[in-house]
């Protein structure tokens, strides 16, 4: 009591007050722990999910890439192909292949294998 000329009396009423104060202040110092721990609880959920969804992305585009180097690897051999079937229309280029490939020679005509 330091130079005080107002002094709380210490009745049972003030006694209880300070006690209820107190109270009080625990129980929103706990509601707050509860609040937070709940936030945070939410909080590392939420991350969790955003780092999952950010991984199967990566996965996804990933995947999205291969998938369309095979394509274009696809469509090269595709183009490829149609370029052999129209060749193979051409009555020439026939004779040609046959020859080549099965020795056939035309009337007359000698053929010389060099290749052993």
């Amino acid at each position: 009591m330091k130079n005080r000329k107002v002094v709380q009396l210490e009745t049972p009423h003030v006694q209880q007050a300070g006690l209820d104060r107190a109270a009080r202040h625990r129980v929103h110092v706990r509601r707050y722990e509860r609040i937070v721990a709940c936030f945070l609880v939410l909080f590392i959920f939420l991350g969790w999910q955003i780092l999952s969804s950010r991984h199967t992305l990566a996965k996804v585009n990933t995947n999205i890439q291969q998938t369309q180097t095979e394509l274009k690897k696809q469509k090269k051999t595709s183009k490829q192909l149609n370029q052999q079937i129209k060749q193979l229309h051409d009555p020439e280029y026939v004779q040609q292949v046959i020859r080549s490939k099965y020795n056939y020679s035309k009337k007359g005509e000698t053929v010389y294998n060099l290749d052993n």
